[in-house]
């Protein structure tokens, strides 16, 4: 192939107008690909106020073409006559927004989330007859969430999962939670999210302050971050001891009950401290001022909060969700048995005890170059050159 690889990226989550967060693994790693690859994104997005029925957006984003496309949310009082109207809607959108790059020829297409994306692409390697790469991100396989359920939703996804070139997953977790499923593909790649190792690096600062630092980073979503287990953890773990603090960073759907139960264990102030939404440096100065990092997950499809805090230097102690069991070892951290309180409160106070040993150096150095957008973007071209020898 004499030019660089043209890749169209169907993806169900992109930053758009009202949030600049969903998606941005995705994003990231259509920027990665650049050096490489011709890339072109088509993102269609539902809005509550759209102020008309459908509103188009061209931009060039660090070198990838993106088309976003917002169209009008269906008002009414029958929710299901509402859900099957933007079915409608999502689908006639994305059929016009493909008609209107047709100058765009794709040696392939590149979906990310099932089911609708991969089904769009399947569609569309018939019609032009080019081969499709699906990326899944998603936790819904995972037995803790659940929420893979409905036949005709089953049977359509395997049929997109077996026919497509390739699935790449962030981690080996997620990759096993499908097959259980049984989305069989002969082609299963393994291909993390991308951290930027020079936003997130290593500040040489002391920790020889009385107490000790606990840094939890989460979406506030409970259900999946465990977050009022951890916090009655801290609760027990206050009635032993009282060389400890913790930062809650972020913000979300469940914050403000976050810190009522957290005021009602009596342990706001004194034992945490509700930090709100922080980004960039200032997350980055935070990772590096904390002892270590707490991830207390029920489920994760990765867990890019441990990839950023080891980047930093900062030990982690995580469940065994996503990525964890593949990164953390005690070199640079310990692995809670289960995401129980008493699970989390003894690997904390495993932790509290050996938390200033570790060589944040050496953590920093054994991680840094992993997940580079370099790195990632050279991955996924391997497999797209693999694919098209194929064809």
């Amino acid at each position: 192939m004499d030019h660089k690889i043209r890749v169209l990226f169907l993806p169900r989550w992109y930053p758009h107008r009202q949030d600049p967060m969903p998606g941005l693994f995705i994003q990231r790693q259509a920027e990665a690909l650049t050096p490489f690859c011709d890339v072109a994104v088509l993102y269609v997005h539902a809005e509550n106020h759209c102020p008309n029925k459908l509103e188009v957006e061209f931009a060039e984003e660090n070198k990838v073409r993106v088309m976003r496309i917002y169209y009008q949310i269906p008002s009414g009082s029958f929710p299901l006559l509402n859900k099957l109207a933007n079915f409608y809607r999502y689908y006639k959108t994305q059929a016009r927004a493909l008609k209107s790059i047709q100058d765009f020829h794709p040696d392939l297409v590149h979906a990310h989330v099932l089911t609708r994306m991969g089904f769009i692409a399947m569609r569309l390697s018939t019609t032009r007859n080019i081969p499709y790469v699906i990326s899944e991100h998603w936790s819904r396989y995972f037995s803790e969430n659940d929420k893979f359920n409905g036949f005709f939703k089953k049977m359509l996804t395997r049929r997109i999962v077996k026919n497509a070139a390739a699935i790449l997953v962030v981690s080996e977790r997620l990759k096993q939670a499908m097959l259980d499923h049984r989305l069989k593909n002969k082609n299963y790649q393994i291909i993390p999210n991308i951290i930027d190792p020079g936003l997130f690096r290593l500040q040489f600062l002391k920790h020889d302050h009385e107490k000790k630092t606990m840094i939890h980073i989460s979406c506030f979503e409970d259900r999946s971050k465990n977050i009022s287990g951890f916090l009655r953890a801290v609760q027990a773990l206050s009635l032993e001891r009282r060389d400890f603090h913790c930062l809650m960073v972020g913000e979300g759907p469940d914050l403000a009950e976050m810190k009522e139960l957290a005021s009602f264990l009596r342990i706001i102030d004194t034992f945490i401290t509700f930090t709100g939404l922080k980004t960039g440096n200032e997350l980055v100065d935070l990772i590096n001022q904390a002892d270590f990092l707490v991830l207390s997950s029920h489920y994760e499809t990765f867990g890019t909060v441990v990839i950023e805090s080891l980047c930093c230097g900062t030990p982690v102690m995580a469940t065994p969700v996503g990525i964890v069991a593949e990164v953390i070892h005690e070199g640079n951290g310990m692995i809670a048995p289960g995401q129980g309180e008493d699970d989390l409160k003894q690997t904390m106070v495993k932790m509290l005890e050996h938390c200033r040993v570790y060589d944040r150096q050496k953590i920093r150095d054994d991680i840094a170059g992993k997940y580079t957008a370099e790195n990632i973007g050279k991955e996924i071209l391997k497999i797209y050159q693999m694919i098209l020898k194929q064809q």
